[in-house]
């Protein structure tokens, strides 16, 4: 109910006092009377409050009851004239003053009479509504049911108030509408949306955001409809916001169907292994963990949903494992600016990610440990979401890149004859190897740590040398050594 419902009605005779046609606009939620000096407790935003100005004894009373009526946000004042027999030009001064609507009651025409008014009409208003909305869900329901896209549904609701609407997940990916937000906008409505404690919630710039589905609950992989201001002016009409809410119960089905579709394309990726090669083709890899309690499957959604066009997996750690179109820093850029958006709702989690380099068939595996590694590396990084992209800045690095066939090419032939002498005779040249480079070629340190015998050490490595060729007093033949290493261990992980 608007105010200009109530002036309309003749044979209540109220009239406007104080207000343009803007001002009785203004939506009535409920009506209530009081006269006490402090109003502040038996009104609340919203109201149409009816007063017989007993509380009046001079102008300074005047203004600042209607000061308090205006800071809590009535929608009008309706005062009487049975006492004064008209309304007191400094109440109509103040009225003016403090902007707030101001009504005059016939002294013949009791305020019980124009609450009752209200009062039915808002009910069968009411029901009005429930009726329509009860209508409208069960058209959108048999669309969806046909086939319907929601972004169908989207758009013809908006078209029919005049406002622009998106279906948006907590990071700020669009699911449905068209011309979405600029990412700024996106993290305004993004925190507000986090960080509220009811819906729906304005956030600047003059959005109203709406929850889909459980609203307080799962708010790291939640859905939100948000609507724009109708024109670029003025704000979203109570109907309209009450019409998308229908809406949003229709898209929460909606999402439960295509949650069930993932989790099936899921389970048939997780079937041919990690990163099945029939479902990889090239781009670039992902990995994320998180600590606390956000669960594995929650973990994964955010990933596909920020990723887009991604192939998931987890891995035997419960890490999620991607690949996606793409080049790295790209990738890497998107995950900051989305991800970051989840801070207000991780609460005691946080969230760690490595960015691989490109990768093809031929090196998934290098790719796939190298975004493992940023991913540890970001635990040292402060913040509630840490993401690192993996650096080609040293030798391991380097090393990590190449394909398994030629690291395994690479270590056969270096250390090929160590590992089988050492399968044969269990003498442990390579623990040995291992530890003298460790310990930066220092043979009292590495028979410190091994607990032998120096001699035992110079042996051992006099045999590696024999059997590898390589002199481990010459700098290139020691990294040569380490790398092959290197390689082995990652190749047995």
């Amino acid at each position: 109910m608007l105010l200009s419902d109530v002036v309309d009605v003749r044979e209540l005779g109220i009239r406007v006092l104080h207000g343009d046609a803007e001002a009785l606009a203004r939506p009535v939620l409920r009506a209530c009377t009081t006269d006490m000096p402090d109003p502040t407790r038996y009104v609340s935003a919203g109201s149409l409050v009816f007063s017989g100005l007993v509380w009046r004894r001079s102008a300074e009373d005047s203004d600042l009851f209607v000061k308090r009526l205006a800071g809590v946000g009535v929608s009008a004042l309706a005062a009487g004239e049975a006492l004064y027999g008209r309304v007191p030009e400094d109440v109509i001064e103040a009225c003016v003053r403090h902007r707030l609507p101001l009504l005059v009651v016939p002294d013949d025409v009791p305020f019980s009479r124009v609450i009752e008014y209200m009062t039915g009409a808002m009910a069968s208003a009411r029901v009005d509504r429930l009726q329509t909305g009860l209508a409208r869900q069960r058209q959108w329901l048999a669309a969806v049911a046909d086939g319907r896209r929601i972004d169908d549904l989207l758009e013809g609701l908006a078209q029919q108030f005049g406002v622009r609407a998106w279906l948006t997940t907590a990071t700020g990916v669009l699911v449905a509408g068209s011309s979405a937000p600029d990412e700024d906008a996106l993290d305004r409505i993004t925190a507000a949306a986090a960080s509220t404690a009811r819906f729906p919630v304005e956030a600047s710039g003059g959005y109203t955001v709406l929850s889909v589905g459980s609203g307080l609950g799962g708010r790291l992989d939640c859905w939100y409809l948000v609507l724009g201001r109708a024109g670029e002016t003025g704000a979203v009409s109570a109907e309209c916001v009450e019409a998308f809410d229908e809406l949003a119960a229709v898209v929460a089905l909606d999402r439960v169907r295509r949650d069930e579709r993932r989790s099936a394309g899921w389970e048939i990726t997780d079937r041919t292994g990690p990163l099945g090669r029939a479902h990889v083709d090239a781009g670039v890899v992902v990995v994320a963990e998180a600590d606390g309690d956000v669960a594995t499957d929650v973990l994964r959604a955010v990933v596909a949903d920020v990723l887009g066009e991604a192939v998931t997996s987890v891995d035997a750690e419960g890490r999620i494992v991607a690949v996606t179109p793409g080049e790295d820093a790209e990738i890497t850029d998107r995950l900051r600016r989305r991800l970051s958006r989840l801070r207000p709702v991780l609460r005691r989690s946080r969230l760690f990610v490595g960015v691989g380099g490109g990768c093809t068939d031929d090196n998934l595996e290098g790719a796939v440990r190298s975004a493992t590694a940023a991913a540890a590396a970001a635990r040292n990084d402060r913040g509630a979401v840490c993401v690192r992209r993996a650096e080609l800045d040293s030798a391991i690095g380097l090393l990590a890149a190449l394909p398994d066939e030629l690291r395994r090419s690479y270590a056969d032939r270096l250390l090929g004859d160590v590992v089988e002498h050492d399968r044969r005779t269990e003498a442990g040249l390579i623990t040995t190897l291992e530890t003298f480079l460790d310990c930066d070629g220092s043979w009292r340190r590495t028979a410190d740590r091994l607990h032998v015998h120096l001699n035992t050490v110079r042996y051992r490595i006099g045999r590696v040398e024999a059997l590898t060729g390589r002199s481990l007093g010459r700098t290139g033949d020691r990294l040569d050594l380490y790398l092959a290493l290197r390689s082995l261990d990652r190749l047995a992980s």
